[in-house]
């Protein structure tokens, strides 16, 4: 290779790895006290561990508020298993995510600027099922039965129509189309069916019937038949009545067997009012979030923002299997049971790609909830028991002692090379710095979070940069002794100590790959950074070196000898 083709080669690797080391400025969209503001934030490189800079600690348990956890131990294994999942593909390097005892996950991220969204990704659900929308009406047969179960146990509420003394409700009709996002919107065809002249078609119930206690009763009249089956609208100002009256006890054993009640996780205006649907959908989902296998947030001029998803192959062929059986019914997306976006008609039998409609929420709530998606729904709920800062884990004391060590080891290393091998030292000086550069500049690129165990692996790889350059400069010095040219001594001395090199070289990086493939948290850190110093090492200690020799033979002519 020619001299100028080596020298613009570094000159390239150190413009990258400057480029890539170098800190930039990014606006961020963040949430602050409710309201979405933009911050300009300063994104380093590297960032460091928590033993050198601290982070934000949690320790979660199983709620079990909501539902009893017959095993406790498989689940919180499980859980454990989804939580590293989520840590990892929230982008922070070496986190700490183990089991403490019986009962409790630990986990602690470093470097974690948004402790609430962290908290959030964490604690998320995000329990996917498709579900098709009942087109029985086994609401509609069964209102009777609720609205009975409803006044004899006296549980109407005050001011909700229906109830004792309580007004007439306005019953106008809606009158325009709902602005409600559909789901899979490029894959199956939003249902164009006019919901103004179905839930004008069902109108209102008749009030005074309903004073009179022989019309709808105190449920049916504060719900609408909505266009499609299984669609129900309620008015914003009787969604508490009608959610307390459904999670009452007795009308949930009274609903129609093999049917659920979901609500959907968007409003929709009609006629300047506020309606919020809910649908009845059969129990059994036809597929659950399981097979996922990869799923992206995006954004559509139209949609707006959303969420595709792939399945992997056994979910692709049971979501086809499934879909063909139901083709013109209507598949609601439900996300912990929350149905999102209105239930989109199915037009064809669907394979293994498919997206969720996010109903107006912004672009890091598409990340977080394709984050979890990608990761897995947790087992059983978790909540938070304890959650606060933490410092630097070493202590303060110990990272500035550390740094002045690391400093004046360099130092030493620098003038010995300098005082023993003069010239040829100072190329090795060098072909350190190169080496530095490159090393941390790959790092930076894997994301790689400094610590202490990635710091002594940077170290290690130090010295065996600099023992490829001893086995170079002594082999050289005895070509010399040989009475060679310096051309031809330079020559051997490469070539005669490259075996020993790469035999060094192969068999630490063996090692480094086995510490990552089987190790985990401190110790991948310190084989990551091992394995980068040691490539960082072949290519400073036998190009760059080299390089500097032959600019210095260029320079003289290969008349004088080498200061070896």
């Amino acid at each position: 290779m020619k001299l100028k083709h080596r020298i613009a080669i570094i000159l390239a690797l150190i413009a990258g790895s400057l480029w890539t080391l170098y800190p930039r400025t990014v606006v961020e969209r963040v949430k602050r006290d409710g309201v979405f503001v933009y911050d300009t934030v300063q994104r380093v490189p590297l960032k460091r561990g928590l033993d050198l800079v601290g982070g934000i600690h949690m320790a979660l348990e199983i709620d079990e508020s909501k539902a009893p956890v017959t095993d406790k131990a498989a689940a919180l294994t499980n859980a454990l298993t989804v939580l590293r999942n989520r840590v990892d593909e929230f982008g922070v390097a070496e986190p700490v995510v183990q089991r403490v005892g019986d009962d409790r996950i630990i986990v602690e991220l470093p470097g974690i600027d948004d402790p609430v969204r962290a908290q959030d990704i964490v604690q998320k659900s995000a329990f996917l099922e498709f579900q098709i929308t009942d087109k029985s009406q086994a609401l509609d047969k069964a209102l009777p039965r609720l609205d009975g179960i409803i006044r004899s146990r006296g549980l109407t509420t005050p001011g909700a129509p229906g109830a004792p003394g309580a007004p007439a409700r306005a019953a106008a009709a809606p009158a325009q189309m709902p602005r409600t996002p559909a789901g899979l919107g490029s894959l199956l065809q939003r249902d164009t069916t006019d919901t103004a002249r179905a839930a004008g078609d069902t109108g209102t119930r008749d009030t005074a019937a309903v004073a009179a206690g022989t019309g709808p009763g105190p449920l049916s009249s504060l719900i609408q038949q909505g266009s499609m089956p299984g669609e129900y609208l309620v008015a914003a100002e009787n969604v508490g009545p009608v959610e307390h009256y459904l999670s009452l006890p007795e009308i949930q054993a009274a609903l129609p067997p093999g049917k659920v009640v979901r609500w959907s996780s968007d409003s929709m205006v009609i006629a300047n009012s506020t309606y919020r649907p809910f649908y009845v959908l059969d129990a059994r989902p036809i597929i659950t979030g399981q097979y996922i296998q990869d799923a992206q947030p995006n954004q559509d001029p139209l949609e707006g923002t959303l969420v595709t998803f792939e399945l992997n192959n056994e979910g692709g062929r049971q979501f086809r299997r499934e879909t063909s059986r139901h083709i013109q019914d209507y598949m609601a997306i439900v996300l912990d049971q929350r149905v999102m976006g209105r239930p989109p008609v199915i037009q064809g039998a669907i394979g293994t790609r498919g997206q969720i409609t996010m109903g107006g929420q912004d672009l890091a709530a598409a990340q977080d909830l394709a984050l979890v998606l990608r990761a897995g729904a947790l087992p059983v709920p978790l909540k938070i028991v304890e959650s606060g800062a933490i410092g630097a884990s070493l202590g303060q004391d110990a990272v500035q002692q550390g740094i002045r060590a690391g400093i004046l080891g360099l130092a030493l290393v620098i003038l010995i090379m300098v005082v023993y091998y003069k010239l040829s030292g100072v190329f090795a000086v060098g072909g350190l710095a190169v080496y530095t550069l490159i090393t941390l500049a790959v790092l930076a690129s894997f994301g790689a979070v400094l610590t202490l165990p990635g710091i002594a692996g940077f170290v290690l790889s130090i010295g065996m940069a600099l023992d490829a350059n001893f086995l170079i400069f002594e082999r050289t010095r005895e070509e010399m002794d040989a009475g060679k040219t310096p051309r031809a001594a330079i020559d051997e001395g490469f070539q005669h100590a490259w075996s020993a090199i790469i035999d060094t070289h192969v068999t630490t990086a063996l090692t480094a790959a086995i510490l990552y493939q089987f190790g985990t948290g401190p110790v991948q850190g310190f084989a990551v950074a091992l394995l980068a110093g040691i490539g960082a090492s072949l290519v400073s200690a036998i190009f760059v070196v080299r390089t500097f020799f032959l600019i210095w033979l260029h320079r003289t002519g290969g008349t004088k000898p080498v200061s070896i």
